[in-house]
């Protein structure tokens, strides 16, 4: 099957690149693991914030979809460092985390020109130097000139809970470990960075009197540019704070970290 872009990875770089893609009228495929997790927010319902909430403007000024979304499924919004010079501000919003993944999927679902294959990409073919598609672990051969890897955390992805550690590309869905060893042997280099998930806590099992309530602005902006008539029904967030105690437990246990090795 003959497309003339393929994007490897339905995570948020993926959805961005396919939508581009296809808008410009350009035959494209998405290949993904799990189609259902498109879009998913693996590490925090958060959109933007300082730095990173300056990027998703610059998407959104490029005509990209990640704004538009946040605004239709945010649950709160605020601008970061208000009270110093705008240099330093950022919008940051909290997002409905299964909102926005359903949102996504479904937009591009419905997005002329573009096609998604739900398959795990196991090598960048090429000839000559030049990329001409991609295989997948079900034997399928995709052809294009252009491939865009948008793959995130699953090549060689590795996961540590306690001590204990698997391969993983997040909780539930595989690791892209061919795919890995395919771009390598194209004279590509991997590296591995690390990123932290706090573990989720039943609601009903915090005792909220105790916490730091925080609402979102009272006149809320929106992220994109092209949102009119924004006025998103909004929840408070709660802060906590880390004591001494918290402390000393996480310094007494610096060598059973993975981020101290």
């Amino acid at each position: 099957m003959d497309y003339e872009i393929i994007v490897v990875g339905g995570g948020h770089a993926g959805i961005e690149a396919s939508l581009a893609a296809a808008r410009m009228g350009k035959q494209t495929l998405l290949i993904t693991i799990l189609a259902e997790q498109i879009g998913a927010a693996s590490c925090n319902p958060a959109i933007g914030g300082l730095a990173k909430g300056h990027l998703v403007k610059e998407i959104d000024a490029l005509g990209g979809q990640m704004g538009l979304t946040t605004d239709a499924v945010g649950i709160q919004f605020r601008v970061l460092n208000e009270s110093k010079g705008p240099a330093v501000r950022g919008s940051r919003a909290q997002i409905d985390m299964d909102r926005y993944r359903v949102y996504m999927r479904n937009l591009l679902l419905n997005t002329p020109n573009l096609e998604i294959s739900q398959e795990i990409a196991t090598e960048i073919l090429s000839e000559n130097g030049e990329v001409t598609g991609v295989k997948t672990h079900l034997n399928n051969t995709y052809n294009a000139k252009k491939v865009i890897i948008t793959t995130g955390t699953f090549l060689n992805g590795l996961i540590h809970v306690g001590f204990n550690k698997l391969e993983a590309g997040r909780v539930g869905e595989l690791s892209a470990k061919d795919l890995s060893s395919s771009l390598r042997e194209l004279g590509l280099n991997l590296g591995r960075l690390k990123t932290g998930t706090c573990p989720r806590i039943d609601a009903k099992t915090i005792n909220f009197e105790i916490l730091e309530k925080q609402d979102g602005d009272a006149n809320p902006s929106a992220f994109s540019f092209r949102t009119k008539d924004f006025s998103p029904t909004q929840l408070p967030c709660y802060i906590a704070y880390t004591n001494e105690t918290t402390h000393e437990i996480i310094r007494s246990n610096f060598a059973k970290a993975p981020l101290f090795p």
